[in-house]
C-alpha cells in the first residue's frame, strides 16, 4: 500500500469498516473451527492455551498502550506547532505596525495572502502531491515576504530600525514554524509496529472465536464487547496518530486562521 492509498483510506474511513469486516471473518472462521474441535481438546491442552492466550493479550495491551503514547504525542505536538503558527502571524501583524504606512500596508498584504494560503492547506481530500504543491506556494510566500522586508531595511535608521530588525526576527520565526509545522505530517509512528498490531489483532479474535467454539458460545456477548474496545482502541491510535487527515483533526485550532485573516484584513 503506498503512502497515498493509505492516506485516502483513513480520511475515507474505509480503513476502520476493513478493520472490522476482517476480525468479524477471522472471527467466524475461528468459531466454526473451534465448535468442530470442541470433542477433541483434553484438559491438558486447554491449560497450555491458557498460558498462549495470556502471554498474547499481555503482549497485546503493553503494544496498544505504546501505541496510544505516542499516537498522543504526535497529536499534541501538531496542535502545539499550529498554536505556535497563530502566535508567530500575529506577532509579525503586531510588529509591522511600527513600519512607515506605505510597507506596513505592503506587508500586511503579502501576509494577508499567506494566511489565505495557510488556511487551505489542509483542505481534505489530502493527497501528498498536492499537500507538497500548497506547501512550495506557503515557502514561496513566506519567504517572499522575507525578501520584502529586508528590500526595506535600507529606509530604517536609528529607533526605527531596532523595530525594523525585531521585525525581520519575527518573519524568520514565522517561516522556521511552518516548516516545523510540515514536517510534523510525516512524523508518525513506525509501519513495522502498526503491522504488529494488526497482526496480533488477526491472532485475538482467531483465539476469541476458537475459545467461543470450543465453549459451545458462552460468553458470546463479552467476547463481542471485548473485540469492540479493541478495535476503538486502535482506531483512536489511528486518529490521535493522523490528527491532520483523519476524523479527530484540530479544528478548534485551525478555525483561528479565517478570524486571523479578517483581523489582518482590517489593520490595512
Amino acid at each position: 500500500m503506498t503512502h497515498e492509498t493509505g492516506l485516502l483510506l483513513l480520511q475515507s474511513g474505509w480503513i476502520y469498516i476493513g478493520l472490522t469486516i476482517a476480525v468479524a471473518v477471522v472471527f467466524v472462521l475461528s468459531w466454526l473451527y473451534g465448535a468442530r474441535a470442541r470433542r477433541k481438546i483434553n484438559k491438558e491442552s486447554i491449560e497450555v492455551s491458557s498460558i498462549f492466550i495470556t502471554s498474547i493479550f499481555g503482549f497485546f495491551a503493553i503494544l496498544v498502550a505504546f501505541q496510544l503514547s505516542g499516537s498522543t504525542q504526535i497529536y499534541e505536538n501538531q496542535r502545539k506547532l499550529t498554536v505556535d503558527e497563530i502566535l508567530s502571524i500575529t506577532a509579525v501583524a503586531d510588529a509591522a505596525q511600527t513600519l512607515k504606512a506605505d510597507d506596513k500596508r505592503e506587508v500586511l498584504n503579502r501576509l494577508a495572502d499567506y494566511v489565505d494560503l495557510r488556511q487551505r492547506f489542509y483542505e481534505r481530500p489530502i493527497h501528498p502531491s498536492g499537500l507538497e504543491t500548497r506547501g512550495r506556494a506557503l515557502k514561496d510566500a513566506g519567504h517572499g515576504l522575507l525578501l520584502h522586508a529586508y528590500s526595506l531595511l535600507p529606509k530604517y535608521v536609528g529607533d526605527d530600525r531596532i523595530a525594523f530588525d525585531n521585525f525581520l526576527k519575527l518573519v524568520r520565526s514565522m517561516n522556521t514554524t511552518f516548516d516545523q509545522q510540515y514536517v510534523s505530517i510525516y512524523t508518525q509512528m513506525p509501519r513495522v509496529l502498526w503491522q504488529a498490531l494488526i497482526v496480533l489483532l488477526m491472532i485475538i479474535s482467531a483465539i476469541c472465536g476458537y475459545k467461543t467454539g470450543v465453549e459451545s458460545g458462552q460468553e458470546l456477548g463479552l467476547t463481542v464487547l471485548f473485540l469492540v474496545v479493541v478495535l476503538a482502541a486502535i482506531a483512536i491510535c489511528l486518529n490521535l496518530g493522523n490528527p491532520r487527515i483523519s476524523s479527530m483533526h484540530l479544528d478548534l485550532v485551525d478555525a483561528q486562521f479565517p478570524k486571523l485573516l479578517v483581523h489582518l484584513k482590517s489593520l490595512r
